[in-house]
């Protein structure tokens, strides 16, 4: 599935049998983020990433957790055409429970973190052995 999946950790073949397949390729947040801000985009055609530490990477912003999402968001939005021409997906990686009300977030280190305002707030899918994630694909339209 090309795009973004948005799951947790407890939900990957990793953690529980029957879980969702786990994308081999890991790959830290800002790593990611960075390896996008390249002149030439980094990734190769049916690239599958898993990444990792998103929560960590808003929480530190502190207060401007919300700028860094929109910053996220906009580079992420930058880069949809080759993410789609290439057909790579994407595991956006979480340690704790990702919540959906009129938007979508995770709360980590006590904050409410805005993973909505980088992903939209899509509708959760269910996998074949219950788990929930969520998906949108590369160009962010879903929910935003």
């Amino acid at each position: 599935m090309t795009g973004y999946m948005l799951v947790e950790q407890k939900d990957l073949d990793l953690r529980k049998a029957n879980g969702i397949p786990t994308n081999a390729q890991k790959i830290g947040a800002l790593d990611f983020l960075r390896e996008l801000a390249a002149d030439e985009f980094p990734f190769p055609q049916l690239a599958k990433l898993r990444v990792h530490g998103l929560e960590e990477v808003l929480f530190a912003a502190g207060n401007d957790a919300r700028g860094i999402a929109l910053e996220i968001r906009r580079r992420l939005k930058g880069v949809a055409n080759d993410m789609d021409q290439k057909l790579i997906s994407v595991q956006f990686v979480f340690r704790e429970p990702l919540e959906r009300g009129d938007d979508l977030w995770v709360t980590y280190g006590g904050e409410r973190l805005p993973i909505g305002l980088i992903f939209g707030s899509a509708p959760p899918r269910t996998a074949a052995d219950g788990s929930k994630y969520y998906h949108c694909g590369a160009s962010l339209t879903n929910g935003f």
